[in-house]
C-alpha cells in the first residue's frame, strides 16, 4: 500500500507540474546565451526556487523575444523597464503593449539606474528644463521620457557626438554607457543621476498573465527574504555598489508598497 501511495503522489506531482518558457532579450554581458550572462544566472536561481515545474530559458534578438510572447511561443519575456518597482504600470508604453495583448509585470527582478551624461566643457544642464536641450536615448526607450528627447539606433555614436559637443546630453542605463566611455577613452564626459527603473517582465494579458505575475512576485519575494537574490546578483550589483553605494535590487520596503 505504501508503494502505491508513493506512486500516486509521484504521478500527481508530475501531472501538476507546470513549465514556463522564458524568452530573454539578447544583451551583451547580461544575457548573451541561454547559459551565459549575469541576468541568466539570476533567472536560473529563480528557476531553482520554482518547485512546481521549471523555467525553460531561451535567448533571442530583443524584438523577437517580445514578439514570442505575443504569438504564444513563449510564456513571458525579460527584461523591460517600468517606472514602478513593485506596482502595475499605466504609462504610454503599457498602452502600446496592451494593444498587442501584452502587459508588464507588477514585480521587478532588479532595478536599473539611468544616468544623464553631459559634456564637461559645457554648462551644467537644468534637468527641470530638459526639453530645452538636445538629448538622445536609445530609440526603443524614447517612450519613457520627455517627447523632446530624440531616439538613436547607435549608442556608441551618441557617446561620440556628446564628446564632440554635437548633442547636449545622453540618457541611458549607466553601466552600458560607462563601458562605452571607457572603451572609447573619452575624458570629457560626466554623468549625473536621472531615474531608477524597475526591471520587469512582459506577460500576456488575461488570466494566464495574472497567474504568471503572482508566481513571479512570490518567487522574487522569497528570494529577497532568504537572501538568495542578493547572493546570485552579486556580479550585477558589484558595479552599482561601487558606483552608487546601492545594490539596485527590490527590497522588502518596495514589496510593502504592493498595490
Amino acid at each position: 500500500m505504501k508503494k502505491i501511495f508513493i506512486y500516486i503522489c509521484l504521478i500527481a506531482t508530475i501531472l501538476s507540474a507546470k513549465d514556463y518558457k522564458i524568452s530573454v532579450g539578447k544583451l551583451p554581458l547580461y544575457s548573451e546565451s541561454k547559459d551565459k550572462g549575469i541576468l541568466i544566472d539570476i533567472l536560473k536561481a529563480m528557476d531553482e526556487e520554482y518547485k512546481e515545474g521549471k523555467f525553460i530559458i531561451e535567448v533571442y534578438p530583443f524584438a523577437r523575444s517580445i514578439d514570442n510572447v505575443r504569438t504564444g511561443e513563449s510564456d513571458f519575456h525579460f527584461p523591460t523597464i517600468g517606472k514602478n518597482i513593485w506596482e502595475k504600470e499605466i504609462d504610454n508604453y503599457e498602452k502600446e503593449l496592451n494593444n498587442q495583448g501584452l502587459r508588464r509585470s507588477s514585480c521587478s527582478l532588479t532595478k536599473t539606474h539611468f544616468a544623464l551624461y553631459t559634456n564637461t566643457q559645457k554648462p551644467t544642464l537644468n534637468i527641470s528644463k530638459i526639453q530645452d536641450y538636445k538629448i538622445e536615448t536609445d530609440i526603443g526607450h524614447t517612450i519613457f521620457f520627455n517627447k523632446n528627447i530624440q531616439g538613436t539606433t547607435c549608442l556608441p555614436c551618441s557617446v561620440k557626438k556628446l564628446s564632440a559637443g554635437r548633442i547636449d546630453g545622453l540618457v541611458f542605463a549607466s553601466r552600458e554607457i560607462d563601458f562605452m566611455i571607457k572603451d572609447g577613452n573619452y575624458r570629457n564626459i560626466q554623468r549625473q543621476d536621472f531615474k531608477i527603473f524597475g526591471s520587469k517582465f512582459i506577460l500576456p494579458i488575461g488570466k494566464k498573465g495574472e497567474e504568471i505575475d503572482k508566481l513571479l512576485s512570490s518567487l522574487i519575494k522569497k528570494m529577497i527574504k532568504n537572501g538568495k537574490l542578493a547572493k546570485v546578483s552579486k556580479p550585477y550589483t558589484d558595479y552599482f555598489q561601487e558606483q552608487y553605494k546601492n545594490l539596485y535590487l527590490p527590497t522588502l520596503e518596495d514589496i510593502s508598497k504592493e498595490y
